[in-house]
């Protein structure tokens, strides 16, 4: 890595309040692959090439990252998964409702010209599935508008 490039995002990290509900959640009901589990403590998954997402109980996260904790609001973040079609929009918001998740927004025809959804998983963090026609991603996994 020289100067110049930009670190790259390996590792989303989720304070939870209860590991075996995100576990049912992301790997039985989403079907992420479990990378290594330890039980009421941490769940890592794969995320995406080269990305893991960590579920880590909300109570431990202090003694590394200071003072976190849910508050009323949903968290000021967005999770989220750019679909090939309006199709698998449908079938992943179908899936998280399935899986325990909330729904927010059901998938809806967008002005931008694409189609989303939002659900909340069992800790609030909100998934956004999208289908957005102005966006490619190449083989090689470069995100380009069209």
């Amino acid at each position: 890595m020289t100067s110049n490039t930009p670190p790259a995002i390996t590792a989303l990290t989720l304070g939870v309040r209860d590991v075996q509900r995100s576990r049912d959640f992301y790997v039985t009901g989403l079907g992420f692959r479990e990378i290594n589990y330890i039980p009421g403590e941490i769940l890592f998954v794969q995320a995406g090439y080269g990305l893991m997402l960590a579920l880590w109980n909300v109570e431990s996260m202090p003694g590394e990252y200071g003072e976190v904790g849910h508050g009323p609001l949903a968290p000021p973040l967005s999770v989220g998964h750019n679909s090939a079609s309006v199709e698998e929009v449908n079938e992943l918001y179908a899936r998280a409702l399935a899986a325990g998740a909330t729904s927010i927004g059901a998938p809806t025809l967008r002005e931008w010209g694409g189609t989303s959804a939002c659900v909340a998983d069992p800790d609030g963090f909100r998934w956004d599935f999208v289908h957005n026609p102005s966006f490619a991603i190449d083989d090689d996994g470069t995100v380009t508008g069209v």
